[in-house]
């Protein structure tokens, strides 16, 4: 019987992970097909067409936004890490009722979908004088990087022993000296946690950058990916290309951190 489950499991893993990686597989056979092939819906390319490649690395849309891209992410990640972290850190500490009602608050913000503040967003945007700047996006990414945050390092940090910031407050640490000193390297494998979990949808955000950005010097690697395919909407090996070319960096920082990334799961059910 559990021989007939063990089977059962792997199998409904495998058809799960062909689900997922297929449409991986599929664009990266594509960005090495020539239009003749994808037309005739081959699964693997008759000869490797590297020709769609050149045509994306000679494209200057594909660097502007990945620069755009890069920076808007970083911003966005370390600005979050440290607003938050820190925020969490005074949360978790005290006891008061006022306290856990700003962390409900923080966690409040998760139940209300993105689209329902569309309205509200561009208007404070534009109200700031931010329309059509990679600032408001980062803005934008910080608030939404808020509330998971929240959760994550206020749960991390209340299995940090106590007895730590006593011990720094005996050395002289103030409050703000005593986190970034004592508390935060301790936080490493929550901030691999929130890096992972927030870069994809900050990575790929099409909608965002639409509503906000005007100019194309400003825009992101998915709104590049958008005006290419549309620049060369008959050559869809080099539009594959592109595509594939997107996908590289979130990938690469997956396979680069997952072993913190694991790590920290284990570390937050054992201090949890």
């Amino acid at each position: 019987m559990k021989r007939l489950k063990n089977i059962a499991k792997y199998t409904l893993l495998t058809v799960f992970a062909i689900m997922v990686l297929f449409p991986i597989a599929n664009a990266l056979m594509n960005s090495f097909k020539s239009n003749a092939d994808i037309y005739r819906v081959t699964l693997l390319p008759k000869e490797l067409n590297f020709q769609n490649y050149i045509n994306v690395l000679h494209n200057k849309t594909f660097y502007v936004g990945t620069i755009n891209s890069i920076i808007i992410l970083v911003t966005s990640l370390v600005c979050s890490i440290l607003i938050t972290s820190f925020a969490s850190y005074g949360l978790s500490r005290r006891k008061e009722k006022r306290f856990t009602f700003f962390y409900m608050f923080f966690l409040s913000a998760m139940m209300i979908p993105l689209g329902a503040n569309m309205t509200a967003l561009y208007s404070i945007i534009k109200q700031l004088g931010l329309l059509d700047t990679r600032t408001g996006l980062v803005l934008i990414n910080i608030t939404g990087a808020i509330p998971m945050g929240t959760m994550l390092y206020t749960g991390f940090i209340k299995g940090i022993p106590r007895e730590l910031d006593e011990s720094a407050m005996i050395d002289g640490c103030g409050y703000i000296k005593r986190f970034y000193l004592i508390i935060f390297p301790l936080l490493k494998p929550t901030i691999v946690t929130q890096i992972l979990m927030s870069s994809v949808g900050m990575w790929n955000d099409f909608f965002l950058p639409l509503l906000l950005i005007s100019s194309p010097d400003k825009r992101p690697i998915t709104f590049a990916v958008y005006t290419f395919a549309s620049e060369h909407a008959t050559d869809w090996g080099a539009i594959f290309a592109m595509l594939t070319l997107a996908m590289i960096p979130p990938i690469l920082l997956f396979l680069f951190s997952q072993k913190h990334f694991y790590s920290g799961i284990a570390a937050g059910a054992v201090k949890g």
